[in-house]
């Protein structure tokens, strides 16, 4: 047949919007698609779930009652009353509520065709009364442009399925009235400089997301009478996907996450995102997350999600966009809706976590009270209820996304376990959407459900006035300079390095992070190394400087490397090696905390700070590194009532553009048992470190002063107290012998060398682990690091950076 292809040029990731299609004719094969339903609902979904429509599925039973409260009601047109009350229905918010009932009844009907047909009749005919209120054109109709084309998450998609779901009840003129107003929503969304542009002009949004998931639906619904329906299908198919979204989310968004926020737009932009590669599937046998160019998301995002919720399983990684409501429920709260829906993606797919997944779901849905249920046509979609589980316990302890430069590591998976999220990527969000914060470098660090060091931002828009510490954040990402305030546009918010040009002792220009991208900004920085020792977890990011603005003079800096040294179970040394853009500015690293710090007892010229949180012991804060720094506390922000994080700002006593930090977090669950913490007397090489004694065991870290990245050479010495402890060096030749030889100082001391060429091997990553005792060294046992078991095994091809 001859159909319409597209043949704009391939954009680069990050570019303005594409250009418009410059379409020519070609001659192509007509693709061979199912008989309707086609989508989602093909003949062997439908068999399973015809046989699970029983009175005792709690999820068809749930289902059943969402369509049976429809009917007898009016469907208002989406110019009528938007939230009527049962067993009316209105558009909701753009559409919302349309969808959620169209999607109910459709299934109902399609599930009780055939063994139920009077029933299935009058559901049949609500679902295609909803269709055609939602297709109207005209005065009684929604401008596809309102708010920048936002409803096409609902209408497009809603008329795709419920085109595909009630097709057989449709007439020839009711299928016009509906590919017709479909087509006028994709036409709108695709307009050179049209209402949806700066949303289309990049494939990572909330709002994009909503235009892939309803062109594929439409394309693939209507293909066989619209028109369009080729030509739409060729282009989600060859440019959309293809070039755009698959080349796109295995760089950036491999191994999961969302860059936009947990709390608001990741179950919405992750379920538009993972549907259609299963809507492709039933209606064309297209395998496209197998494919030899594969799609790992829809995988990547069930072991993501599991892996950055907090161990209390009641709240997730509180990254980037939360927005304040008024449920009860704090901004961040675990949605099981989200987990519900992947797993239906992960038992479709035939993932072997499929099992572990539905007792996570388990969990979570325990932890929230059942909090944020995905709808009912969905529930009963993923859920099957004669499921098997498996213990949760046999997933790795930490994970690494690549794509977003994500790590999460915790020391078991009990509830009450510590936990530690750390990022370092480029800015992987549409930049003119703006849902991802600025927080490269950053740590969080939890133990079970109390957090220790805050995502601020995420943090603060809990209640009470929420709102009022929304528009706070808000000011402070995106609001205009302003020599005297600190807080408007300046990112102050994160725990990350900060770089300031000060005169008389005010603001000259902005500082803080930008969006800096791979495309536009050749963004170079990413987790350079990541490993998981079993005692220990080691992540080194580097390149965090191209992360930063730059200031009229230059660069506000001009190196940052950060390595993370978690000692299981309780601790984390992190290392900075920073360098400002000029010794006269003004530079600090910036940690939040949920609590103001009380001072505590530290080695000499170090700092302690306690944190007590809701009546637990939260952990502590200890700087080694720079000798005798300079700590400041302030409420983040001074006009929050009440003040829900403190800033604690450290900074070295000596000038100078090039600084070393050393700091260490204890997360144990009382004060007693906090490491005391001190810096290695080092003997000989380029190195320094930290000695840890604590009551449940001592630790010593050591890494190089050179920088990140580049190796150690020659012998390296270092003394430290006469106790049993496991060292952990980093910074070594990778996957190379050395000899480790320990002799006794003087004051029960003992000095540890280390020399090239030996028996003890470090690791692919140039960490060398080894406990020592008694004056003589005990060999680690090595072995290889965790790795997730999503996908498949051997899929997806390894990442290559």
């Amino acid at each position: 047949m001859l159909t319409l292809v597209d043949a704009r040029t391939t954009q680069p990731h990050g570019a303005s919007a594409p250009a418009p299609a410059a379409f020519g004719v070609r001659a192509l094969a007509a693709t061979t698609l199912a008989p309707h339903p086609r989508l989602l609902l093909d003949s062997a979904t439908l068999t399973t779930l015809r046989q699970r429509a029983t009175s005792s599925n709690p999820q068809w039973v749930a289902l059943k009652a969402k369509c049976d409260s429809y009917i007898g009601g009016t469907v208002e047109y989406p110019s009528g009353n938007a939230y009527p009350d049962l067993p009316n229905v209105g558009q909701g918010y753009q559409g919302s509520d349309y969808v959620t009932a169209l999607l109910a009844e459709g299934m109902c009907y399609q599930v009780l065709k055939t063994s139920n047909a009077s029933a299935a009749a009058n559901y049949g005919a609500k679902a295609v009364d909803i269709l055609l209120k939602m297709s109207a054109s005209g005065s009684q109709g929604q401008p596809p442009c309102t708010d920048s084309g936002y409803g096409i998450r609902f209408y497009g998609v809603g008329m795709g399925l419920g085109y595909d779901w009630v097709y057989d009840l449709l007439t020839p003129t009711q299928r016009t009235q509906v590919y017709t107003t479909a087509n006028a929503w994709i036409t709108a969304w695709e307009a050179p400089n049209g209402c949806a542009d700066f949303e289309y002009a990049h494939p990572q949004s909330n709002y994009y997301a909503g235009y892939f998931h309803a062109k594929a639906a439409i394309a693939l619904a209507t293909y066989d009478e619209n028109p369009s329906g080729p030509a739409e299908w060729d282009d989600w198919l060859n440019n959309q996907f293809a070039k755009r979204v698959q080349p796109y989310y295995q760089q950036h968004l491999l191994g999961g996450g969302w860059p936009e926020g947990y709390a608001n737009y990741a179950p919405l932009g992750i379920l538009n995102m993972t549907t259609p590669l299963r809507e492709v599937k039933t209606a064309t046998g297209q395998d496209l997350v197998h494919a030899g160019a594969p799609y790992s998301f829809p995988l990547d995002s069930a072991e993501y999600a599991m892996h950055f919720t907090w161990p209390s399983r009641s709240y997730f990684d509180d990254r980037d966009t939360n927005h304040s409501n008024s449920d009860g429920q704090p901004p961040g709260t675990t949605q099981v809706g989200l987990f519900q829906q992947l797993l239906g993606a992960l038992a479709y797919w035939g993932s072997p976590h499929t099992a572990i997944f539905r007792q996570y779901l388990a969990d979570v849905d325990a932890a929230t009270n059942g909090y944020g249920y995905a709808d009912e046509w969905l529930r009963f979609l993923a859920l099957d209820p004669a499921g098997a589980t498996a213990p949760v316990s046999g997933l790795p302890l930490s994970y690494f996304a690549p794509g977003l430069g994500a790590v999460a590591a915790r020391s078991d998976w009990g509830t009450g376990a510590v936990w530690m999220s750390f990022r370092a990527a480029p800015y992987a969000n549409n930049p003119a959407q703006g849902e991802e914060y600025f927080d490269q470098g950053s740590l969080a660090l939890v133990r079970g459900g109390t957090p220790l060091l805050l995502n601020a931002p995420g943090w603060l828009v809990h209640n009470p006035n929420g709102t009022a510490d929304e528009d706070l954040v808000y000011n402070d990402n995106f609001g205009s300079f302003s020599s005297g305030n600190v807080y408007s546009g300046n990112r102050e918010e994160e725990n990350v390095f900060y770089v300031r040009n000060l005169g008389n002792g005010s603001l000259v220009e902005p500082f803080g992070q930008f969006a800096s991208t791979t495309a536009d900004n050749q963004a170079t920085t990413k987790v350079a190394a990541f490993e998981d020792g079993s005692s220990y977890v080691y992540v080194l990011a580097t390149g965090l400087q191209d992360m930063y603005r730059s200031f009229a003079a230059g660069p506000a800096v001009v190196n940052w490397a950060r390595e993370v040294v978690y000692l299981r179970p309780d601790r984390f040394v992190v290392y900075d090696r920073t360098t400002a853009g000029s010794a006269g500015y003004d530079q600090y690293l910036a940690w939040h905390f949920p609590a103001s710090p009380a001072t505590g007892t530290a080695a000499a010229g170090g700092n302690r700070l306690d944190i007590t949180y809701g009546g637990s012991y939260a952990g502590a804060m200890i700087t080694v590194l720079p000798q005798n720094a300079t700590l400041s506390t302030a409420a983040l922000y001074p006009s929050s009532n009440p003040v829900k994080a403190w800033q604690v700002q450290v900074r070295s006593p000596v000038a100078g553009a090039s600084q070393q930090w050393l700091t260490v977090f204890d997360l144990s669950a009382s004060s007693s048992s906090v490491a005391s913490a001190k810096p290695v007397t080092v003997t000989q090489g380029g190195i320094l470190g930290v000695q840890l004694a604590a009551p449940d065991g001592n630790a010593v870290v050591v890494g190089s002063t050179g920088a990140a990245g580049t190796p150690l050479a020659g012998t390296i010495g270092y003394t430290v107290d006469n106790l049993t402890a496991l060292h952990v060096i980093t910074d070594l030749a990778p996957s190379a012998g050395y000899t480790v030889t320990v002799a006794a100082a003087s004051g029960n001391r003992q000095t540890v060398t280390v020399t090239p060429g030996g028996s003890t091997v470090s690791s692919v990553h140039g960490v060398l682990s080894f406990t020592v005792s008694g004056g003589s060294v005990q060999q680690p046992t090595l072995r290889p690091p965790p790795v997730s078991g999503l996908p498949v095994p051997g899929y997806p091809k390894p990442y290559k950076g």
